[in-house]
Order: C-alpha cells, then structure tokens, then sequence
C-alpha cells in the first residue's frame, strides 16, 4: 500500500474537475432534500413555440467566435433560438423573451454571477485550497478529496438549479429532450483557471454574415470608426478606454486617410463623444441599434476598437482593425485560422501613420501567436501551460 498527498495548488486540469464533482455532489443533495415528486411536462411550452434553445448568456466576443456557428446546424434543421443580439443570427430563426432574460438576471444578481469567458463565472476564480490524498493497494484504492471553501461551489450548484428550473418552466413540453446545448448554456463551465485557458481554442466561423450588414438599411459613406469602451458593473475594468487619446488617434487617422470618423457603441457601455457623430439615437434607443452599426461596418475602412468583443465581430466581418491595448496576449490566436482577421495593436512609441498603412496592406494581421499552440507546449502532459 502506498499514499500520496497533492495539495494547492493543483494542475488546471485536475482543480476544474474536482470542483465539479463538489458541485454535482451538492446539486444532488440540494435536490434530493425530500423525495422528488416527478410530474408530466406540459403540452406546449411556455415560451410559445416547440424546438426552441435557450439563449447564450455570455458576452457578445465569444457569441461571434464560438456560439453562433454552434449553433447554426440547429438553426438550419428547424430550430430557433431565444436571442438578445437578433441580427446577428439568421433572419427568422430567432425568439425575443425579455421576461426569461430578467429572470435569469435575478438568478446571476442573487448568486453573484458573472456571464465570461462564454460560459457563467463567480469571481474569484480560485477560491479555497484543494486537496487529494489518494491510498492504493492492489485493485482497490481510496481518494480523499476535500475543498477548503465551499462558499463559492455552494453557489454555483444553486445558481445551475434554479437555472435550469427556468429552463423547465420556459422550454419544456411533452417530447422535447434535454440537449447537449441546454446542459452547457446551463453550466459553470468556466468555475476555474482550467476551464478558462481550455477555452480559448481554435474559433468557429458561421458560414455567413449579418444580413443587416450584406443588405444595410441606410447608406454611409466610407469612414474610420471608433469605439471607447467604458464599463463598470461592480468589477475592476483595465481594459476600458481612454477617451482623451482614442478621440486624438480616431482623428488622426481620419485625416491621414482622409476620411470622416464615426463613433460606435451604446451608451450604457460606451463614451459617445459630442464632438464626434455616433451611431446612437436617443429618441429610438436598442430600437435598430445593432442592424444600423452593422450596415455602417459595411462601410467601416479601419477601426479603431477597444480590447472587447468588438474586436471578435470585426474579424467577423473583415474590418481593419487597430486595438488601443491588448492585456493577454493569447486572447486572439484563436481567430487565426478560421476568422484570417486583420487585427494589430497600436504601438504608442511609434509613428501612427506607418501601423495604419501596413495593417491596410495585409491580407492577415494578428498582434501575436499563442505559445499554448506551439511544439512545445503540445508536447507537455496534460497539456498544460
């Protein structure tokens, strides 16, 4: 017989599941607190229609770069889908629900839930010591495994309950069966380091692009666009903009290539400077927002964008596209083989004129490479960083 005791801090790869395995321990006995009491599913469903998914609740980079052509093979045999971004899907294919969208809110707000990194997250991301002490002896052995903090896996199995509950109560009807894509919209995929850095692997391009922005709805002439991202729902923001130095650089790039300057964004999450036109109409509010933007990228010659998800629907959309900051810097080398974006990060020590002219003359541009998908790093076990 022989032991061996592994402590904090684990391997990525083994802290992910073992979290797991508490939180599907706690699910189970939350749920079995009394004897559960099966009844028939209803008819029809709640929310209106049958073949429906519920909707991605994460944020909108990895809804470009992952979602949408996950879910696209649903889409095209007969599926719909409950969306907040509706233009970005197949005309026809998507479901507004703002009560499901508000209740799932109340869910995230009570537990503390973060949509990120494509899945659901409740900060910090490593919270308690783990433990494994396994005992082998012949055919048979013993892991011990024991969790310092069960604070934030207790939350998560309540917050994956009450979720799915929802979920029951909106979708359900007599024959419909529990998908692959309802058990991961519904999960704390991203419940630590693992999972995250397991995440930013290779994207997934739809087959095609936004109507709105094939066929816009109104013209504009061709320009730089800007977009100045600012944040703030409770979280530390490092990547919002500077809107002094992204105003100064949107302009100077509209006067070397000698085109006006458009602001994008919404103003519940973006600096809409008045001394530049925007994409935001007060009086009609979300009301056409997006279609409108997307129509306008049509025309957009180089963007100048934040570190965001703006930057995933650029690529998306094959816009140039210059960012003001880059904090990790594996965050796009997903994009490279499928999206071929032309993205670049401005170097503030340099002359801006020459960045702005080389990145207009590639057919591809990408900041940096991920050395998680070098030789290399391929070579370690268990793929770890």
């Amino acid at each position: 017989m022989w032991g061996l005791s592994v402590s904090y801090p684990l391997s990525r790869s083994i802290r992910a599941p073992t979290e797991h395995v508490f939180r599907a321990v706690l699910k189970s006995a939350l749920l079995n607190a009394e004897p559960p009491k099966p009844k028939p599913s209803p008819k029809s469903p709640r929310i209106g229609q049958t073949r429906v998914l519920p909707p991605y609740l994460a944020e909108m980079g990895y809804e470009v770069r992952y979602h949408l052509a996950r879910v696209e093979p649903w889409l095209r045999n007969g599926w719909k889908i409950v969306a907040k971004r509706h233009d970005y899907y197949p005309p026809g294919t998507t479901i507004d629900a703002p009560e499901f969208y508000a209740a799932c809110r109340d869910i995230f707000r009570r537990h503390g839930v973060f949509p990120c990194m494509g899945a659901l997250y409740i900060p910090p991301v490593e919270q308690g010591e783990v433990a494994l002490m396994p005992r082998f002896e012949g055919e048979s052995g013993v892991i011990d495994v024991s969790l310092s903090d069960l604070d934030k896996v207790l939350h998560q199995a309540q917050a994956e309950i009450e979720l799915r509950n929802l979920f029951l109560d909106w979708f359900d009807y007599d024959g419909r069966p529990i998908t692959d894509y309802d058990r991961d919209v519904f999960s704390f995929q991203g419940g630590s380091f693992g999972n995250i850095y397991y995440r930013n692997s290779d994207s997934l391009r739809p087959t095609y692009r936004p109507a709105a922005f094939e066929h816009p709805l109104e013209p504009m002439a061709p320009h730089v666009g800007v977009q100045i991202r600012a944040l703030s729902n409770g979280m530390e923001q490092p990547r919002n903009s500077d809107p002094n130095w992204m105003c100064a650089t949107a302009a100077a790039i509209g006067v070397h290539l000698d085109l006006p300057v458009l602001a994008y964004g919404h103003k519940d999450g973006c600096v809409l400077p008045p001394a530049l036109p925007h994409t935001w109409r007060e009086v009609e509010g979300e009301q056409g927002h997006l279609a409108r933007e997307l129509g306008y990228l049509k025309s957009c010659c180089l963007m100048l964008a934040p570190d965001s998800g703006w930057a995933d629907l650029m690529a998306w959309l094959g816009v140039p596209t210059l960012l003001e900051m880059l904090v990790s810097d594996k965050a796009l080398d997903g994009l490279r083989d499928t999206f071929q974006p032309r993205i670049a990060v401005i170097d503030r020590d340099r002359p801006l004129k020459p960045q702005v002219d080389a990145l207009l003359a590639d057919a591809f541009s990408l900041p940096t490479t991920d050395p998680l998908k070098s030789g290399l790093a391929k070579a370690l076990f268990p793929w770890e960083p």
